[in-house]
């Protein structure tokens, strides 16, 4: 969702005059909601707490949530519970490649939100930051590439720092390079170049990275990449808690059980999930609760696309379960046969559940779709859900 001309464009623009309301967002990182998090310098020195900033359909803020929709960006207020276009300036169409709401602009992929601001870097070697309105937008890094070529890959945020795999094509020897920038003081480092040590990272655990190195070896390292270590591949997941990293897995007895690492500990825990009978596909989880809906292929039928029929096969029946984090009171909080969950996460905020999803039926004998997008729904005090309906676009 990166294209070199629209964003270019949007570097030559001044635009964005606030005519909602558009105050500070920050984010605490917890881990469990998903969320974008990057930090504090504070932050760094969380004890046995998980930080996994990785990038999802929504960006889940203190008072917002960002999602995509049919091509335009949207924020949910968290406080009024309805969505905006996510643009502030009053007499913005929307269109031509300029407005924020452009998902080509605001990609969801390598953007994180530090300090009050977004960041984002493109593969061509720049690093971009905005206040979360779009104003004050500005370049925070350019390596002036003479190539356009996306030498710049995975990205990773912890505190101040913005981890960025320089790619072996890029480079002068022919190998890939860590890179760090550090937002608060605009310093770019090869960290590689610097210690010798390369480093992809996936999560941060108590001071320390966890990632690849260049085969398929697994490390830990320390924040500047000195001390540098292979290890046994931890089971990570995006769905954490405190210490622990949570899946739910299929036993050689065909149980279903959810699989606890400790970091803390460096142990395994199992426990089985009484009367779940398919895969389970987790796409929440929080302090108290794992969320998820089961995995089975239900054809339904034939359907139109490109002027020819092809079959329809709903990958889950449409439910949502949840389970306490030891695998115990599985309970179905929702549950509509003509319902069908699209997207891998959902966030929930307050007693409200954002999650994408669909409703499908059969209709002479073709397979009719509606409500597609990002749905809503509000959890009562027992944990079910009564419906899950269209967010409300208010234009």
């Amino acid at each position: 969702m990166k294209k070199l001309f629209a964003f270019l464009l949007a570097f030559l623009c001044l635009f964005l005059t606030a005519c909602n309301q558009n105050p500070a967002d920050s984010t605490t990182g917890t881990g469990t909601d998903n969320s974008q998090n990057v930090g504090t310098v504070n932050e760094l020195e969380l004890k046995d707490t998980i930080m996994f900033p990785q990038t999802y359909d929504f960006i889940n803020l203190p008072s917002r949530i960002i999602y995509e929709k049919s091509g335009m960006v949207y924020y949910y207020s968290k406080a009024d519970g309805y969505a905006y276009v996510y643009c502030f300036d009053p007499l913005c169409e929307h269109e031509g490649g300029y407005c924020l709401a452009n998902p080509d602009l605001l990609s969801f992929e390598n953007t994180f939100f530090i300090n009050n601001r977004f960041y984002y870097h493109t593969g061509f070697g720049q690093i971009v930051s905005f206040s979360f309105d779009g104003m004050d937008k500005k370049i925070e890094y350019d390596a002036e590439y003479e190539t356009s070529v996306g030498v710049w890959g995975h990205s990773f945020a912890v505190g101040p720092y913005f981890y960025i795999e320089l790619r072996s094509y890029g480079s002068e020897d022919g190998k890939a390079h860590t890179l760090r920038f550090n937002v608060e003081t605009g310093e770019m480092e090869d960290l590689t170049e610097k210690t010798g040590n390369y480093m992809y990272p996936t999560f941060f655990y108590n001071g320390m990275l966890y990632g690849y190195d260049q085969g398929s070896g697994y490390l830990k390292a320390d924040l500047d990449l000195n001390s540098c270590e292979e290890i046994e591949r931890i089971p990570y997941s995006p769905y954490y808690s405190e210490s622990c990293f949570y899946s739910i897995v299929r036993d050689q007895d065909g149980s279903m059980k959810v699989r606890v690492y400790d970091m803390k500990t460096e142990t395994f825990q199992y426990c089985e999930i009484p009367g779940l009978e398919n895969r389970a596909a987790m796409f929440y989880i929080d302090e108290n609760y794992i969320y998820f809906c089961q995995h089975e292929v239900i054809y339904l039928g034939d359907y139109w696309f490109k002027n020819e029929l092809r079959p329809y096969n709903k990958t889950n029946n449409g439910s949502i379960y949840r389970i306490n984090l030891d695998g115990t009171g599985l309970v179905c909080i929702y549950e509509e046969d003509d319902f069908e969950i699209t997207g891998k996460v959902a966030v929930i905020a307050g007693d409200k559940i954002l999650i994408e999803g669909r409703n499908v039926i059969v209709r002479d004998n073709q397979v009719e779709t509606w409500d597609s997008g990002v749905l809503v729904g509000t959890i009562g005090a027992d944990g079910k859900i009564d419906s899950l309906d269209p967010v409300e676009v208010v234009e």
